[in-house]
């Protein structure tokens, strides 16, 4: 999948100084590309069978959401505060430039269903451990994780459960 690094932008300095943010819209224009760089999640999702696939807001929504539709499997939105209506259930967590928080709405899914957890990147792992969380809390089994992009210098997959799938299509 090296090949698909040309497709991703790199923006110095946002969302803060000192951050490099990989930018990957730009594969959402392209088709074909975004087929390619997907077509290895949904052999993931294939092969594990999960009963819903959680996207986290909001570039994780663009992937999981595409591929819950075309594989016939339900869609958990994880969001971040005040986004979701009902009764939620809430996580704080650190990000490496500040605080965040994330949700999910209670009774989402039955008790120990099998989901697998999809965001656009796995940088220091905070958020998508809080997600892994959330889910756990929310009475789920996280079967796993799946990335587009991985950041490998922050080593984000020692802040998630080495004994879940880890999955990343591009690693830098």
């Amino acid at each position: 999948m090296e090949n698909l690094k040309k497709y991703i932008g790199e923006i110095n300095d946002f969302p803060k100084e000192g951050i490099v943010f990989k930018d990957i819209n730009p594969i959402y224009k392209e088709p074909k590309i975004w087929n390619q760089l997907m077509l290895p999640l949904q052999n993931l999702i294939s092969s594990t069978k999960p009963d819903y696939i959680a996207g986290i807001e909001s570039r994780g929504f663009i992937s999981a959401s595409a591929l819950a539709f075309k594989l016939d499997i339900g869609f958990i939105p994880i969001r971040k505060p005040n986004k979701l209506p009902g009764e939620v259930i809430g996580l704080n967590y650190k990000l490496e430039y500040g605080e965040d928080r994330l949700e999910i709405q209670k009774n989402s899914f039955k008790q120990k269903s099998k989901i697998i957890l999809i965001d656009d990147l796995l940088a220091t792992g905070g958020t998508a451990g809080t997600a892994g969380n959330l889910i756990r809390e929310a009475g789920g089994k996280l079967i796993g994780y799946a990335f587009l992009v991985e950041l490998t210098e922050l080593n984000g997959r020692k802040n998630l459960d080495s004994n879940l799938i880890i999955e990343s299509i591009i690693k830098y």
